[in-house]
């Protein structure tokens, strides 16, 4: 294995690149469940439930002004010219201070919407983080568009933990939701000074090139409000949820959140770190060459997904019991409901990278909107029917009413693999599916 993986061909930088993925979800992933199991026991739920309205707001605030600046700079045959990295680099520090700004316009609203008074000082705050990663260096998203993840992994888990040892020593200290902002910041901070620091390559500058920019906003346009569809698919149920239930109950949810997205955190790396970039360099269309090679990458990504998720929804429960004290137990339920739903998503995932890879991004707005149509309309049929139990299933039907849809746009570039997405999809619920049986009577707490 190791001998494939040496040189500069595409094989060797595609294994190369997946194994650095995997080894940054891995270690972020158990850094962040360490500290988290710390946290738990220093804080109340209520400061998990804080924590998760302002992410709904600031993820709110990127998703709704992404420009696709990554995507441009991947996809791009002008990717690594220094004037169009300039052009996207300061593009993307404009976005983040005017994100600021209207974080702060937003601050006053969120505290009435959700009657918290506290998200007046902390939106803005934790707001900081989008303002410090607008500064992130050009020199990641070549990175990424090369396949040479190494240095970045390096580089990524050391701020990582950095930022999270400062965040638990302010947790003991402070005792309130103030750490989890202030380790929401300071991972920001670190992981881009560590990032313009140690990554090799030219420094950026501040500069708009017409020809770029134009090329830049022309593949964004779709982008922008494909990325406005991808934060309903993604928070919609949590910010819909926010609103119905009580806000320590949404710290509980947040927890299982957590454990259960253990799977997609990993696989959504791969997707767009590794599969996303081969879509480029070998398009399916061109060759049954490149279609057998992507197909059997997909499935490998996809069939982790699945196999992560089988095993989380068996040992939900029992996790959650060993790990955390029974403030937390419904979370276990929780992470068994959200492993068998997320089955139909894992089976596909990644495989939209295509539209985007070929310049589609129109077709990938289309495909964003209707899945986000689909999540929202169930999440709230679910959420006043069934509670969270009907926000926690809306996804998998969201999933597999989009999925002709889905099939029908990447198939037009040879990109629909059937056999392996429906086989994945099959084999999933069946066994999650007899995990939630084996659970009921838990899942049936959560009702």
């Amino acid at each position: 294995m190791t001998s494939h993986m040496r040189g500069e061909g595409v094989k060797a930088r595609s294994l190369r690149a997946a194994l650095m993925a995997v080894s940054n979800v891995v270690g972020n992933n158990g850094l962040r469940l360490i500290s988290n199991l710390i946290l738990t026991r220093l804080l109340f739920p209520e400061a998990f439930g804080l924590m998760a309205l302002v992410q709904v707001f600031i993820y709110g605030l990127q998703m709704f002004s992404d420009l696709g600046l990554n995507a441009s700079i991947v996809q791009s045959k002008h990717g690594d010219d220094p004037r169009f990295l300039h052009t996207a680099w300061t593009l993307q520090v404009a976005r983040g201070l005017l994100l600021w700004i209207i974080a702060l316009g937003l601050a006053v609203p969120a505290a009435a919407i959700y009657d918290e008074p506290q998200l007046r000082q902390l939106l803005p705050v934790v707001a900081l983080s989008v303002v410090i990663g607008g500064f992130q260096p050009s020199r990641v998203m070549l990175a990424s568009r090369h396949l040479k993840l190494e240095r970045l992994t390096i580089i990524d888990l050391s701020a990582q933990l950095f930022a999270i040892t400062l965040m638990l020593i302010a947790a003991w200290w402070w005792r309130s939701v103030w750490a989890l902002a202030f380790g929401a910041v300071m991972t920001a901070t670190l992981r881009t000074t560590f990032q313009a620091l140690f990554l090799d390559g030219d420094k950026d500058r501040f500069r708009v090139d017409r020809a770029a920019a134009r090329e830049i906003l022309g593949f964004g346009a779709f982008i922008f409000f494909s990325t406005i569809a991808t934060f309903a698919v993604t928070m919609g149920g949590r910010a819909i949820l926010g609103a119905y239930i009580a806000t320590d109950l949404l710290g509980i949810f947040s927890i299982g959140f957590m454990l259960a997205a253990l799977p997609d955190l990993a696989t959504t790396q791969i997707a767009r770190r590794v599969l996303f970039p081969l879509y480029r360099i070998k398009p399916p269309i061109e060759s049954a060459e490149n279609q057998k090679s992507l197909f059997r990458a997909h499935r490998m990504v996809a069939g982790l997904a699945i196999a992560m998720t089988i095993i989380l929804a068996f040992v939900g429960v029992w996790l959650v019991d060993v790990l955390y004290d029974t403030r937390y137990a419904l979370a276990g339920p929780i992470v068994v409901l959200i492993s068998f739903a997320s089955v139909p998503a894992y089976a596909v995932i990644g495989s939209q990278n295509v539209l985007l890879a070929s310049g589609d991004s129109r077709r990938y707005f289309f495909l964003q909107s209707a899945m986000a149509v689909a999540i929202i309309a169930f999440t709230y049929v679910g959420v006043t029917r069934l509670g969270v139990v009907g926000v926690l299933l809306a996804p998998a039907l969201a999933n597999l009413l989009i999925y002709p849809f889905r099939a029908a746009l990447t198939a037009r570039y040879k990109a629909w693999d059937p056999l392996g997405e429906l086989g994945l999809m099959a084999l999933g619920f069946a066994a999650t599916g007899l995990a939630v049986w084996l659970h009921w009577e838990a899942i049936i707490a959560l009702l």
